[in-house]
């Protein structure tokens, strides 16, 4: 018997397409407990104001705004996510499906958010453009919209193409079990995309039950700063400022990937 393992391969790995309810489960779970950035729109949204938040998911960020005081509408395409949100305790918030390249409200808001990257999901810089002219129509004179986006850093521009990985693991409800998030990033330099896979593996307590992997694939805008701000500009946004981390420090380019905006509406006195 040879003891040689030269033409031994590992079986191919399965993932299976992941579904709009399974997406909106997982990212529940992942998600619901994330606060880093509530402080950052409670410290502009205070209480009574009005509030659209675009790309809401299940919820988090809407119920905590309608738990500060605020009258929150939350806006999202998928059903999925805001059935997830419908099933909290808290339902003050309002929640529509719909596109956030094509609302319809006959209201104006004191704010508008677009936050965790949602807007780097529009991939285009004329849905992008289109989105922030609707948005800007449907703000009050002097109002703000706060925006989250993000921008690729030096490290992920400089790996040429190849993949990062990371990952992180998650208590599945009523301690069934674990979930762990795979994510691998590259960067097109060409088009200034970025392609994100995202992994779900289930692995239950119980082992009679089988284990279950889930990836599909996202694409986002991967655009430099210097072209957001142009954006913002074209749509109608002068006054912007820029901030890398949710306490507000100023934004610091080629160092920071997470870029907050908080861009005040036309016809301000401030």
């Amino acid at each position: 018997m040879s003891d040689s393992f030269s033409d031994h391969t590992e079986p191919e790995e399965i993932f299976f397409p992941l579904s709009d309810e399974q997406y909106a489960k997982f990212y529940s779970i992942e998600m619901d407990s994330f606060e880093k950035d509530i402080q950052f729109y409670q410290k502009y949204c205070k209480k009574g104001s009005t509030v659209l938040e675009l790309g809401c998911g299940t919820g988090r960020i809407s119920r905590a705004l309608s738990a500060s005081g605020c009258s929150v509408t939350g806006l999202d395409l998928s059903l999925p996510m805001l059935q997830q949100a419908g099933h909290c305790d808290d339902k003050s918030p309002f929640y529509v499906c719909m596109d956030m390249t094509e609302m319809a409200f006959c209201k104006a808001f004191d704010h508008i958010l677009i936050p965790y990257n949602t807007l780097n999901l529009l991939r285009d810089p004329v849905l992008i453009t289109r989105c922030l002219q609707q948005v800007r129509t449907l703000l009050k004179p002097g109002s703000s919209l706060l925006l989250q986006l993000h921008i690729p850093d030096k490290e992920l521009i400089e790996l040429n193409g190849h993949k990062r990985f990371q990952f992180q693991m998650f208590s599945l409800k009523n301690n069934q079990g674990k979930l762990i998030k795979e994510t691998l990033r590259s960067f097109n330099l060409d088009t200034n995309e970025i392609r994100l896979e995202e992994r779900y593996r289930v692995r239950p307590v119980e082992s009679i039950r089988q284990r279950e992997d889930f990836s599909h694939v996202l694409h986002l805008a991967g655009f430099p700063l210097q072209r957001w701000l142009n954006i913002l500009r074209e749509s109608g946004f002068q006054q912007l400022s820029l901030f890398g981390d949710y306490d507000s420090r100023p934004f610091q380019e080629e160092q920071d990937s997470l870029l907050l905006i908080k861009a005040t509406s036309p016809d301000s006195s401030s």
